[in-house]
């Protein structure tokens, strides 16, 4: 890293600066990592995407939720079909989130989809191996809630081959709190995988061909924000593209905005509205 280090640029700006930030490291010859999400608007990020493959720059988001041991080990088992064939997936999260008054998590609009739901969107897409295809909404704050914009969701996705994904979530829950990845049920055929506060778990019972529950050891891989700097800088160096690419997470961030757009309208919204538009 310390050899790239007058090669690249770090955004830790807020959403909105984003584009800006990006324009001008792009226009200074620099690689760039930038926090997530990639911007406050689509249109923005196709721009900083464009502008990115214009000039030939690798630019980076810091999703760095799919680089840790829980979702690379679940992305593992279910490539080799630990439950069979998958159709049916709920994620949940609750936390009493982004209390600071004043800040942008709390004053923007629909703040947990587009600052939360963006991490467990991108690691849906990472962990089932599968694109999002459209997408129904609602949302909504309780009485008790803090947040200017909603922040209580269900999302029902879409994915290819009609899996149907479930994400609920309350960003002012005051209750029991999941972890920061969520608690994870991916049903398949031959039972049920669970992440359970960042533990795994393989379960079967009634006709299954094999019953039981049994805890699954986690791989022993790199984590969080020093794999995702580790694979920028690596992947710099080999001239690849590397894993968070912009042009890869913008297809996350089109669940984002197409989950926006669905509770606005009341309809059913399609990814491809987006992203082909």
């Amino acid at each position: 890293a310390a050899a790239l280090a007058a090669d690249f640029a770090l955004d830790i700006t807020p959403p909105a600066a984003h584009e800006a930030v990006a324009n001008a490291a792009f226009g200074a010859g620099l690689h760039l990592i930038g926090e997530k999400p990639l911007s406050d608007t689509f249109e923005a990020a196709k721009r900083m995407l464009a502008a990115s493959e214009n000039a030939g720059l690798t630019h980076v988001i810091t999703q760095n939720y799919r680089f840790g041991a829980v979702p690379r080990t679940a992305h593992r088992l279910l490539r080799e079909r630990i439950v069979g064939e998958i159709k049916h997936v709920a994620v949940g999260f609750y936390r009493p989130w982004a209390h600071a008054p004043g800040t942008h998590y709390v004053t923007m609009p629909y703040p947990l989809i587009t600052d939360m739901g963006i991490h467990h969107f991108d690691l849906l897409r990472y962990v089932l191996d599968l694109e999002a295809v459209s997408v129904y909404a609602e949302t909504w704050n309780p009485s008790w809630g803090w947040h200017a914009g909603d922040a209580g969701h269900c999302a029902i996705f879409e994915f290819e081959g009609d899996v149907k994904v479930i994400h609920h979530s309350l960003g002012s829950s005051v209750g029991k709190t999941t972890t920061w990845n969520g608690d994870w049920r991916v049903e398949g055929e031959a039972g049920s995988m669970t992440w359970e506060d960042d533990e795994i778990f393989w379960t079967a019972v009634g006709p299954a061909e094999k019953q039981g529950r049994e805890q699954l050891a986690l791989d022993d891989v790199a984590n969080g924000q020093d794999a995702l700097l580790a694979e920028f800088v690596n992947a710099i160096g080999e001239g690849r593209e590397p894993e968070r690419s912009s042009r890869d997470n913008i297809k996350s961030l089109a669940m984002v905005f197409a989950a926006v757009e669905s509770a606005k309208q009341g309809r059913r919204v399609r990814i491809d509205e987006l992203l082909d538009a």
